[in-house]
Formats: C-alpha cells, sequence, structure tokens
C-alpha cells in the first residue's frame, strides 16, 4: 500500500495536472504567467492529504493570507516538504512541458497550456484527484490576488 501512494505522489503525470491546474487558476486573474519561483510551492501543499484538508471550507476569496493565519500549522515543515519534493515538481514541470500541458517563456514565465489537457477525462478520474485539481486552481488564484513572488514566500515562513 505504501509503494502505490509514493507512486501516486511521485507520478510526473499528477503533478502535471496539478500545475496545470494551479497555473489555470493563476492565469485566471494574472495573465502575465506565473513566476517560476512559484511553481515549487504547489505540490508540496497539494499532494500532501494532513494540507489539502485545510483548504475544506475555503474559496477563492478567502486569500493565501487569511488562509495562513486560520491554519498556522500547515507551515509547519513546509520548507522541509518543498526540498523533498523538488525533484518530484522538476519531473512534473518537465513531463508537462513535454506533454505540452505548460509553456515556459524565455525568461522563465510559465503558462497552462490546454492543448495537452483532455478536460473531460479529468472529471472521470477519482474524488482525490478531483479534489487536488480544485485545490491547485484555488491556490493558483491566491497566489495571483499577491503581486510580489518574495511576499507569497514570506507569508509562508519561507525565502527566496
Amino acid at each position: 500500500m505504501i509503494s502505490t501512494d509514493v507512486f501516486t505522489i511521485t507520478n510526473p503525470a499528477l503533478g502535471g495536472l496539478i500545475i496545470w491546474s494551479f497555473l489555470q487558476g493563476y492565469e485566471s486573474n494574472e495573465k502575465k504567467g506565473c513566476p517560476f519561483p512559484l511553481i515549487f510551492l504547489p505540490l508540496p501543499l497539494i499532494l500532501s492529504k494532513t494540507i489539502r484538508d485545510e483548504f475544506k471550507g475555503t474559496n477563492a476569496g478567502t486569500g493565501l493570507y487569511t488562509w495562513v493565519a486560520k491554519n498556522p500549522k500547515v507551515l509547519v515543515n513546509l520548507k522541509i516538504r518543498i526540498e523533498s519534493s523538488s525533484q518530484v515538481t522538476r519531473n512534473a514541470i518537465v513531463f508537462a512541458s513535454a506533454s505540452q500541458v505548460l509553456k515556459i517563456s524565455e525568461d522563465g514565465v510559465l503558462f497552462s497550456n490546454n492543448s495537452g489537457i483532455a478536460k473531460n477525462k479529468i472529471k472521470d478520474s477519482s474524488e482525490e484527484i478531483n479534489e487536488m485539481v480544485r485545490v491547485a486552481n484555488r491556490l493558483g488564484k491566491w497566489f495571483s490576488q499577491i503581486n510580489s513572488v518574495s511576499d507569497i514566500y514570506n507569508s509562508l515562513g519561507l525565502r527566496l
């Protein structure tokens, strides 16, 4: 059972889907795309069921600052989670880029790309995957409401 869980959370296709959904949310408010340093934050927050559960009862209007203030425990060991999942994130970026799920501009800005996504297939996925997609999209919206990458990192108790 543990090996299945490890496979699931390290699966580059799932990671790519989560990143794509995050970018979709980000771009719903910020058409200029997502700065590269932010792309290492969604997977450690979304793949953790414990952290993902803290998104329950939130919506796009809740915002990152309010969510963190109400759920400070999500910050515990977040830096370690990010560092330990950085290779998973890199693999997901490579997979998503090769699968035309995301584009990276020359200046390192990321954009979602719908040509590599079969949206109707996402709805047929498990409830857990659908939850990850919804939460990733919401997180992207929250991040796009903050104009500074360093402010986002600081609000999560991190440094760039």
